[in-house]
């Protein structure tokens, strides 16, 4: 017990905390953009993949409150490791500890970070916890379901914007933490930092344009449609 808990009040107990939520985070936001993109594949594969996610209750509540856990531990122990750092070194945010010069994605995590969080509690608002057949999914005179209330969300030019907007700083955040979570747990060297920079750059890019695609074909495929 002692040990475990000189291991939670450490520097670098909390760091592996938060870079493994981190990877967790990293998974379910993979998993969670290959279903968004059925969208692709028109409103009745869509609605079909949502309506097989939501017959998997009640043992999907399980699944939902263990991300729950695992983002607020995330937000908690990062917290903690800022105010640590902070208290032993007051020289601005430095998450993971990483030697050098710090990167313009880690100096913009205090801000994406927070972004992020509203952005996560409006989503929830804006597509989870909403009348799937209601008025906001209406197209052309016809409920299309949870496809039209995404449909019809990203429409509004605003709402897009803020959509893209929220997959950028997600960008920021992927980009930052795979990285770091191969420093935190020693897997870079002079051989494979490269190689781990590249693969979180282009990861965290191609992630983020693929989100970013779904507002954009909807809204320049809105007036076909209508």
């Amino acid at each position: 017990m002692c040990n475990l808990n000189q291991y939670f009040n450490s520097s670098i107990g909390k760091k592996q905390i938060v870079a493994t939520t981190g990877l967790l985070l990293i998974l379910f936001v993979v998993g969670h953009l290959a279903g968004n993109l059925i969208i692709y594949l028109g409103p009745e594969a869509f609605n079909n993949y949502a309506k097989k996610l939501a017959g998997l209750r009640p043992g999907l509540y399980f699944v939902e409150v263990g991300l729950a856990l695992v983002f607020l531990t995330h937000i908690l122990v990062t917290a903690l490791l800022i105010i640590q750092n902070i208290k032993a070194r007051p020289v601005g945010y430095r998450v993971y500890g990483d030697s050098g010069e710090r990167s313009f994605a880690t100096r913009l995590m205090p801000y994406t970070g927070t972004f992020l969080l509203i952005f996560i509690i409006w989503h929830l608002f804006d597509f989870t916890f909403i009348d799937k057949h209601g008025s906001r999914s209406m197209l052309m005179g016809h409920s299309y379901g949870l496809f039209g209330v995404v449909y019809n969300s990203f429409v509004d030019p605003i709402h897009s914007l803020l959509y893209i907007l929220a997959m950028c700083c997600l960008g920021f955040h992927l980009g930052h933490g795979i990285e770091s979570f191969a420093q935190t747990f020693g897997c870079t060297n002079l051989t494979s930092t490269p190689l781990i920079k590249r693969i979180s750059y282009y990861s965290a890019l191609i992630i983020t344009v693929a989100y970013s695609s779904i507002p954009v074909y909807v809204f320049f495929s809105y007036p076909i449609l209508k």
